[in-house]
Parts: structure tokens; sequence; C-alpha cells
């Protein structure tokens, strides 16, 4: 999913193509940048300026390695006017035309409001700056908007040998980069580099969250809009990333013995063969051996990014806070179905067969639940076995309810209870739109709000002409720019509230620990502040539930053990059969219980839902 924001880049400039005749110019250290002027759909004129490189090209010895800074261009002036390529990626979303990609890839651009403020570069401006992984235009409000990409895969984004030669963590060291250079230059495009939001969807909703954690980013951005993504996440981090890095590089031919030497034999692989290599390690949904951001403890302090755990960071509360606006979509796991799309040809008892066989028993290896025998009786009982029978739809369906309450609804409430605890303001939103297209190109025939329904109203009725394929209605029109100017209001002032703004005013309360509030958006009602259910249906179960499950388990295998030890110690061994029983009964019992508890916590929830069709 990770190209969705570099695809919505490109089909949102070629919207927006018309060029007006004068050329806005900047200079910057690294040299002057002549940039175009463009017009938005509704004859609105902005400035862009595209593919700007903010680190040096990471290729050659600088692949699989840190960035480093541009050397910039000298005399000659850098003619900013399209985008250079994304950086290669695995997959794509179906129904997108094909985006140019390239492992040099770390560039940058920026959209600012005309007239560019050039002859004013001392005063403080009044715009604000948002650095986020995909651009979301905001009609009638001045803006400035860096958007960037990132080497993912091929600064190979996460590559991780637990050591000072491959220390991992280079993507997000590439958006640390990035950070540095909005801070150097913004001003000089009329932003304000005491006033930045750092915004990121999906990957890039960790990524904020990652930097958020890391004391390296202190003074860099100001506010934050997480969506559609949380570092509680089990897929947000890897406990031991050098297994699944050796795997790679083993499967490309580099066994070397040193670190060094790997990486020199991995710089001489093709990008396709690379590709192939990630393609198979993570074939079928194999994201136990993904390469992914790893708390770098084991570098001296000076090169570390991520010392701690962000988890436990922002248990302590030892990160600078900041207005935070998050929320997630109604149907997120439709991502991750994108990926099986031929599911939706299968019969019930095929669809059922890799429900209960695959699809529960990967996500269990992810929490760390693949030993426990009752968590996955408990998974069959809640997801599969609430289905139709025979119903294949219904079938699908509760797989896509599966896959949103494991990788995102849950993570995300578990990552609101840990941010509601922090002075900042933290504002907080469910994107529940009905009538949102199909962006998986229909073949998962999905109705509602999937995962990046949003930049469809985000972005507005070009996007929607261009990728749903049809016009706004009436009342979503009036929805695109209500959310906009939510959206603009947090970048500017860190709060989601316009009070006595065209009529667009909303009481977004605050989430806090006692009230966790938040709004549901939706075209076809007024947008209202209610409680997130924290401490029910999904969230309890994934968070609660299952974890305590396993403790539970756990604490009665050690229990177990330390019994044989001392029996053995005592010559007891007549003893032990009885004993065995005994915490076997008690075993049982407590998952009785357990499972009573689930039933009973979940049945409002399963009543209100049992007619819902989601199909």
């Amino acid at each position: 999913m990770d190209l969705f924001p570099v695809l919505v880049c490109f089909i949102w400039l070629q919207i927006i193509r018309v060029t007006v005749a004068q050329e806005p110019m900047v200079v910057l250290r690294q040299g002057t940048v002549r940039g175009i002027s463009v017009y938005t759909d509704d004859r609105r004129v902005i400035n862009a300026f595209l593919g700007v490189p903010y680190a040096a090209p990471p290729t050659g010895d600088l692949r699989f390695a840190p960035p480093e800074r541009h050397a910039g261009w000298n005399r000659t002036s850098l003619f900013a006017g399209s985008f250079a390529p994304a950086c290669p990626q695995l997959q794509e979303i179906s129904n997108m035309a094909p985006v140019p990609q390239d492992e040099d890839c770390l560039y940058i651009n920026i959209w600012t409001p005309e007239p560019l403020p050039l002859a004013d570069v001392g005063r403080e401006p009044s715009s604000a700056t948002t650095l986020c992984r995909f651009p979301s235009h905001v009609e009638g409000n001045p803006v400035l908007l860096p958007t960037l990409t990132h080497g993912l895969l091929f600064k190979a984004g996460f590559f991780c040998l637990e050591n000072l030669e491959a220390r991992g963590n280079l993507g997000l060291l590439d958006q640390y980069f990035a950070l540095l250079w909005v801070r150097e230059n913004i001003q000089m495009f009329g932003g304000d580099p005491q006033s930045i939001t750092l915004m990121g969807h999906s990957a890039g909703a960790a990524s904020v969250m990652y930097h958020m954690t890391s004391p390296r980013t202190t003074g860099l951005f100001h506010r934050a809009i997480i969506m559609s993504g949380s570092v509680t996440s089990p897929w947000s981090g890897a406990p031991h990333p050098a297994n699944s890095s050796r795997g790679i590089a083993r499967s490309l031919g580099c066994l070397a013995a040193t670190s060094r030497a790997i990486l020199t034999c991995l710089r001489t692989k093709s990008t396709a063969e690379i590709l192939r290599a990630f393609e198979t390690q993570y074939k079928n949904g194999n994201w136990t051996a993904m390469v992914l951001p790893v708390v770098d403890s084991f570098l001296p302090e000076p090169e570390s990014y991520l010392p701690r755990d962000p988890k436990e960071v922002l248990q302590t509360g030892n990160y600078v806070t900041m207005p935070v606006l998050t929320g997630t979509t109604r149907h997120e796991g439709a991502v991750t179905l994108y990926q099986w799309s031929d599911l939706v040809k299968q019969s019930y008892v095929q669809l059922l067969h890799f429900f209960e066989n695959s699809a529960i028993p990967s996500v269990m290896e992810h929490y760390g639940f693949d030993k426990e025998r009752e968590v996955l009786e408990i998974l069959k009982w809640q997801y599969p076995g609430k289905a139709r029978e025979g119903d294949a739809n219904s079938l699908l369906g509760k797989l896509l309810d599966f896959y949103t309450d494991s990788q995102f609804a849950a993570p995300h409430m578990r990552q609101l209870a840990l941010l509601s605890r922090s002075p900042g303001q933290l504002f907080v939103y469910k994107f529940e739109e009905t009538g949102a297209p199909d962006l998986y190109g229909n073949t998962l025939n999905i109705s509602g709000s999937a995962h990046g329904a949003e930049f469809l109203y985000l972005f507005g009725p070009t996007l929607m002409r261009k990728l749903g394929g049809r016009r706004f209605t009436q009342a979503e029109d009036r929805f695109s720019k209500k959310i906009r100017r939510h959206w603009a209001d947090f970048i500017r002032q860190g709060n989601p509230n316009a009070p006595g703004s065209f009529g667009y005013g909303l009481s977004w309360k605050r989430a806090t620990p006692e009230d966790y509030n938040c709004v549901v958006l939706r075209s076809d009602q007024q947008q209202q502040t209610q409680r997130c259910e924290l401490g029910e249906g999904v969230a309890s179960l994934w968070n609660e539930l299952l974890p305590r499950l396993k403790q539970l388990n756990a604490a009665d295998a050690q229990g177990d053990t330390n019994s044989r030890t001392t029996d053995s110690r005592l010559g007891q061994d007549s003893s032990q059969p009885f004993r065995s029983a005994m915490y076997t009964l008690i075993g049982f019992v407590m998952i009785l219980l357990v499972m009573l508890v689930v039933c009973l916590v979940l049945l409002k929830r399963h009543a209100k839902e049992r007619d819902r069709d989601l199909f």
C-alpha cells in the first residue's frame, strides 16, 4: 500500500497541469529552484516545486547505507516541474496506472499558495507547513505542503544486521533528513519552521509515531496527523531483524561472514533481483519475515535513532508532546484482503479453510499467540463462527472484520490509550463514509470506507472523478469541504475546530483517559462527537482478554514446571499424576471463565452488528 500516496500525487498533478506563464523561483543553499504555477480545478493558482532532492541519491556505495546531504547544483538552476520517480515497491493498487520507479528517489515536493512571498522572507509567516507522505490539498486555505518519498525498500528501508555497518531504520533516517531539509529551507517558500505538522497514512502513520518518540527529532515538527496506522501494531516493528535480513541476503547468494561483505554483495544486485528476494520472503502474507523498524539500542548513543521501544516511551510520557489528530476508517482490512483477491471466487468451504488454517494462525503468530490453542478457538468462534452457515459473502465479511480489528482497530485503540495520557491535545475521528467507491479495482466488492478512502474526500471532486469514476453528490461535496477545513485548521492551529469559519465549526472535543471522544465522519449525517469504544468489543478482546489468557497459560506452565522440579527433588514421583491433573483442571476452568467473559463483553456489540451487511 506504500505506493498509494505517490499515485495520488501523480494523478493530482495531471488534473491541475494547466501552467501559468510566470515561473516561481526560490534560492536555497543547494542552489536556485524554478517551479511551476498551476490551476486547481476551481481555477485557483498554486505554485509547485516538484522533485527537489533533499538527500544524495541512495545508489552505489549509499545503497543500504544512511543518507547523506545533497551536494547541490551550484551555478545552474534546478527546474522542478515534474515528479521524481517513486522508490521501488512490491505492490500497487490494481486500478491505478503504474508510476515510474527508481532507486534514486529521495526527493521532496513543495506546494505553496500564490503569490510566493519571496520579498518578505524575513517576516513571520502566517501559513503552516505540513510534511507528510502524501499531499492533502485544502481549498481556500494557505497551507504550505511539502510531500516526500523515501527509500522504504531500496535504501533498503529497514535492512538490519544489528551493528553499525548495517544499522537498520534507514527509511526513518531518510524521513529525518527530509525533516531537516524542511527546517532549513521552508522559510524560503514562505513557510514557518516553527509551525510544522507531520502527517502520515498507514505505514507513514507508524513512521510519524516513531519520529515522535525519537530523541533526534525534538523541535523538528510541532503537530502530528496519524491516519490508519499505529506504532502499537504487531507489524510495525521487528524484534529480531537480523534473522529476516540475513534470510534476504541468503536468497540473493550473499552468504558472507561479515556485515561489510554482505553489504558489498547486495550492492551488486539489480533492482529486479532484490524485488524478487523481498517478494519471495513476503509471499502469502509472511509478515513475520519482514524487515521493519527496530529499537537500535545496540548502536552507540549518538548514532541511535530509536534507543527505546516507542510503546515504552509512550507509556512513560518521555517524549515531546504535541497536538495529535488521529483516526481510522471502517473497513481498513480491505488492504489485506486485496492481497488475496481470488478469495471472492472461492466456495464457502475453501474460504473457511483459508480463514481457520491460514489467516487466523498467521495473525496469532504476530501477536505471540501461536502456541495458545485456546486463543485459536476463541478467534474461530468470534469471526468465522459468526458468519451465516454456507454463505461465502458473509464469511468474507467476517474475514474483513478480522483483518480490520487485528491490524488496525485494536492497535489504534491501544495507541489512543497511550496518547491520551499526554497533556497535548488529542482529537480522534472514525471515517465511516458509506458511499465511498471501491479503491481496489472492484475485486472485493466492498462498499464503504476501505483503507485509504479518505483521500478521495481530502483531495476533492477531481480525484473522485479520476479514481472513483463519478462525481461527488451535493452531500459529498459539502462533506469533502468540511473535512479539508478540519484538517487545515488543525495544521494551522493544532485544533480541528473552526469557530466562525463559514459554518464549518464543530464542537470536536478533546479525547482524554476519562472520556475517549471521537467524531464520526459521514456525509449522510451531521458530524457528531461520541465515545470511542475503547474498553469494549474488539479492543478488549485483542488488547486485554487474549493477552491475559496467554499470561495465565504461561503462569500455569511455569507452575507446572516448578512443581515437577520440586517433586523430583523431594522424590514425590507418586503424586505427580494427581498434581498434573489438578493443574490441567485449573487451567481448563480458567479458559472457560475467560471465554464466558468474552461472550458477555461482546454480546452487546454482536447484537448491534448481526443485521449489518457489510457487502
